[in-house]
C-alpha cells in the first residue's frame, strides 16, 4: 500500500514539474515580448482580461475539439499516441503534439502555437476532413479586438519549408434553443497556394449531459478543382465527469474530381464511428477507443472496418 503511494506521488510531483516549466516558459516568452513590445519608461498598465471556458463548450474542452482548439487561448501542451488498424488499409501507428501559449501581457493578443506531427483523420472522423496536413505546424496567432462581435485570428507559421499565413474570422450567435457558430478561414501557403475553408456548428443541448451537433463544412483549393464538403451529425453523451461517448456520421464529397482518369462529382465517403474517451488515473492522462465503418468510393463503396486505440498526455493548467 504505501509503495502504492509512493508511486502516486512520483506520479504526481514529475506531472507538476512538467506541467509548471510549460506555464513557467510561457511567461517568460510572454515577458519577453511583452518588454520588447512596450516602452520600458511607461507606467501604462496593460489590462489582462481572462477569457472563461462557458458551459456550452465543456465537451469540446474534454473532446479538444477542432471547435475548441480553433477558439482557445488555454496554455497547454498535448502529446498524443495514436495506433490505427484498418481492414483494408494499411495500420498505422502516429505521434501528435498539439500546444498553444497565450501571451497575455503583450499590447495586442499573441499566441504561440504548435500543430501536430500529423493530423490522423481516423482518430477523430470529423476533423480535418477537407485538408490534411503533414508535418509540424509552428507560428504565432495574433487575436484582433472584435468587431460587430465578430472575432479575428491572424497566423503566421512555417510547416517545414513551407511558410504559410492564415486569417480567421468567426461569429456566434443563439437562435431559438440553438447555438450557432460560424467560421470562415482564408490561407496561403508557398507550397498550395490559396485555400479558404467555411465551418459552421449548430448545436442543440437535450440536457445538461447530452449534446446534439450538424457541422457543414467546405473548402476550396487554388491548385484542386471542384468544392469539397462533408456534413457530421453528432450525438455527445457525458457519462459522468471522466468519460463521455461521441456517435458521429459523416458524409463527405466533391463537386468535382478524378478517380481512374474520369472526372466524377457527388459523396465519396461516409463514415460512422463510435468514441469513447475517459481519463484514466489521473485528470491530465486519457485515453479512448474509437470503432468506425467508412465507405469509400476508392474502396467501391465497400465496409472499410478501422479500430482506433489512442492515449493522450496533458500538460498545463487544467481548467475545472
Amino acid at each position: 500500500m504505501a509503495d502504492d503511494i509512493d508511486k502516486e506521488c512520483y506520479i504526481d510531483k514529475t506531472y507538476n514539474l512538467i506541467s509548471n516549466q510549460v506555464i513557467d516558459s510561457s511567461n517568460y516568452i510572454d515577458d519577453s515580448i511583452n518588454n520588447m513590445l512596450i516602452n520600458p519608461d511607461s507606467n501604462t498598465t496593460v489590462l489582462i482580461v481572462k477569457n472563461t471556458i462557458h458551459k456550452k463548450t465543456s465537451i469540446d474542452n474534454f473532446f479538444r475539439t477542432k471547435k475548441f482548439t480553433d477558439e482557445t487561448d488555454e496554455t497547454y501542451i498535448s502529446v498524443k499516441l495514436n495506433s490505427t488498424f484498418k481492414s483494408k488499409e494499411t495500420n498505422r501507428f502516429n505521434i501528435g503534439v498539439n500546444a498553444r501559449i497565450p501571451l497575455s501581457k503583450s499590447t495586442k493578443k499573441y499566441n504561440l502555437f504548435i500543430n501536430g506531427l500529423k493530423k490522423d483523420v481516423t482518430s477523430n472522423p470529423i476533423t480535418n476532413q477537407l485538408n490534411e496536413q503533414d508535418g509540424t505546424e509552428i507560428g504565432i496567432n495574433y487575436f484582433a479586438t472584435l468587431v460587430h462581435k465578430i472575432k479575428s485570428r491572424y497566423s503566421l507559421g512555417v510547416n517545414g519549408l513551407n511558410l504559410f499565413t492564415i486569417a480567421r474570422y468567426s461569429i456566434e450567435k443563439d437562435f431559438y434553443s440553438w447555438n450557432i457558430l460560424s467560421a470562415q478561414e482564408f490561407k496561403y501557403s508557398l507550397k498550395n497556394l490559396f485555400e479558404e475553408e467555411t465551418d459552421i456548428y449548430f448545436d442543440k443541448h437535450l440536457s445538461d449531459s447530452r449534446l446534439f451537433r450538424i457541422t457543414l463544412l467546405r473548402a476550396t483549393q487554388e491548385k484542386n478543382s471542384g468544392m469539397d464538403y462533408s456534413l457530421v451529425l453528432q450525438h455527445y453523451w457525458i457519462l459522468n465527469k471522466t468519460a463521455a461517448l461521441n456517435l458521429s456520421q459523416l458524409f463527405s464529397g466533391n463537386t468535382q474530381y478524378e478517380y481512374k482518369t474520369k472526372k466524377y462529382r457527388g459523396v465519396t465517403n461516409y463514415t460512422t464511428a463510435l468514441s469513447f474517451r475517459k481519463t484514466a488515473l489521473r485528470k491530465w492522462f486519457y485515453y479512448g477507443i474509437i470503432p468506425s465503418v467508412n465507405f469509400n468510393k476508392e474502396h467501391n463503396y465497400e465496409a472499410n472496418y478501422a479500430l482506433n486505440f489512442y492515449l493522450e498526455f496533458y500538460f498545463g493548467h487544467l481548467k475545472k
